[in-house]
């Protein structure tokens, strides 16, 4: 490979001027993950990686694809990890695999390598779907597959990552989405038929059609989704409690009735605590939430997450009861037709703080001149 500071794009028989390399930043180690300037450098970084993966057109090339789909899977397994202080190792690996492969892809070297046997934090799952990728990369069905299979190798990293970390009776639903995806490519290689080119016949120009009118099954879904938009969370916590849990079981049951409604999870806290702490607080809370649809059978192909952290609260006030409104993840649904959606904040899980009982005062002590205790930093809720 030609040393980066000499590396040229061969363009159409004339070579250009040299192309300036990217300069990476490297993650803060975690330790260092203590302030809001490190946190936002750091997500800084993860924005400059997704910049780079996103000029790229791989329609044409199948590793190319490849590459352009592992990258993008490495990067949002790395921002993932980050967001729950992983401490494996896996969240560093994951983000320079994303960033080997953004080179690779400006430099047209990017192949169709699979990623290291051994990876921090993950054990080596499926041998079976490992095989069954690498077999399909030797063939013609790859031009129709490359991505899928990009994607596919990355939700086997999770699964492994998830069989370390989980106990064998929790949910492992990387295991299972994998298991799904290498279906999904199984069938996608072999309805992969090369195109006969044919020249249409000129046809007269038809008018636009107007915005098709949504079923009526659709629209009654959508009406009752609209009393379960938002479930709520304990303080300082992401953990779905059982009447949120509740809500979540209609809420998985209306979606598989109608597979056209999709869901985009926003997680929330309240006021109390840093912005970096509450962003990656409402994105743990966003994900337990995507977790348990994604377990009770929702396709991930339909849900979404993210985080506003504590800039964008529902109740204004420091009681107790507007802090638990705050503690949210709030589910935007939608579905083909713009339907508008009617919405509804239910308040039947909500969770208030549990009142503190001061000790009985004890005897006066006389105390040393000189010091005094430090008051310890509030978390985030």
């Amino acid at each position: 490979m030609r040393p980066a500071a000499i590396q040229c794009l061969l363009l159409i028989g004339c070579l250009s001027a040299p192309a300036p390399a990217h300069a990476v930043a490297a993650l803060h180690p975690l330790r260092d993950r203590l302030t809001d300037e490190a946190v936002a450098r750091d997500q800084a970084t993860f924005e400059a990686v997704a910049t780079r993966l996103a000029v790229f057109d791989t329609a044409s090339a199948p590793h190319s694809a490849y590459a352009h789909a592992e990258a993008e899977a490495w990067l949002a397994l790395a921002r993932d990890e980050y967001a729950l202080n992983d401490r494996s190792g896996l969240c560093e690996t994951a983000f320079d695999q994303a960033v080997a492969l953004a080179s690779a892809l400006e430099t047209r070297s990017a192949t169709l390598q699979a990623p290291p046997r051994i990876i921090p934090g993950a054990s080596r799952l499926r041998e079976d779907l490992w095989q069954m990728s690498d077999s399909l990369k030797r063939t013609e069905a790859l031009r129709c597959v490359a991505a899928y299979l990009g994607q596919l190798e990355v939700t086997l990293v999770r699964a492994g990552h998830e069989a370390v970390r989980c106990k064998s009776w929790e949910p492992h639903p990387f295991a299972a989405a994998a298991a799904q995806q290498a279906a999904a490519i199984r069938r996608k290689a072999d309805d992969c038929v090369i195109p006969t080119a044919i020249v249409p016949a000129a046809a007269p120009a038809l008018p636009e059609p107007g915005p098709a009118t949504p079923p009526a099954h659709i629209v009654e879904a959508l009406r009752r989704l609209g009393a379960l938009n938002n479930v709520h969370f304990d303080l300082n916590a992401d953990t779905i409690s059982a009447t949120s849990a509740t809500v979540l079981d209609s809420v998985a049951a209306v979606m598989k009735a109608v597979p056209q409604i999709r869901a985009t999870l926003i997680g929330h806290t309240d006021p109390r605590g840093s912005v970096a702490y509450n962003l990656a607080l409402g994105r743990r809370r966003a994900r337990a939430v995507y977790l348990f649809l994604r377990y009770a059978g929702i396709d991930t192909s339909r849900l979404s997450f993210g985080s506003e952290g504590k800039a964008a609260p529902v109740a204004i006030g420091n009681g107790i009861h507007e802090h638990a409104l705050n503690r949210r993840v709030e589910i935007q649904y939608s579905a083909p037709g713009g339907v508008q959606l009617e919405v509804h904040h239910q308040e039947r899980d909500l969770q208030l703080e549990r009142s503190r009982v001061k000790p009985a005062a004890k005897p006066a002590l006389k105390r040393k001149t000189g010091v005094r205790r430090k008051r310890r930093p509030a978390l985030g809720h």
